[in-house]
């Protein structure tokens, strides 16, 4: 279980970094093709990576769920006791804001794309 737990982790803060380089890049993608910058070509790249981001997003969410069920059990450090707590609030706090921050870019590009406001014709 210990093991499965680790990977969970591992998996929970890549999926993460995943989410967060996917929004951006699908934003600076849509912006260059609106500003004519850059071809057409890049709207099926852009809607990979809305996928990849919202699938990101999901394992984000799940893999957080398993990881507080066993962090008291597997992550909890007795050394740091309940120093380690403002800490997880911050990056937690932090951590937030970045996910709703990805979301807010995630629905604008879908809703630039749709619109036809990306330079060029949407799907």
């Amino acid at each position: 279980m210990a093991v499965f737990v680790m990977l969970n982790n591992y998996m929970h803060d890549l999926a993460t970094a995943v989410f967060a380089v996917s929004a951006l890049a699908a934003w600076f993608l849509l912006r260059s093709r609106a500003a004519g910058s850059a071809p057409d070509a890049l709207r099926p790249v852009i809607d990979g990576l809305v996928r990849v981001g919202l699938l990101a997003l999901a394992w984000t969410l799940a893999g957080g769920v398993i990881r507080a069920l066993a962090f008291r059990r597997y992550e909890w450090m007795e050394a740091a006791g309940r120093s380690q707590i403002p800490a997880l609030v911050v990056k937690h706090v932090i951590l937030a804001a970045l996910v709703v921050t990805g979301l807010v870019v995630l629905i604008r590009v879908r809703r630039l794309g749709r619109a036809g406001l990306s330079g060029g014709p949407s799907r």
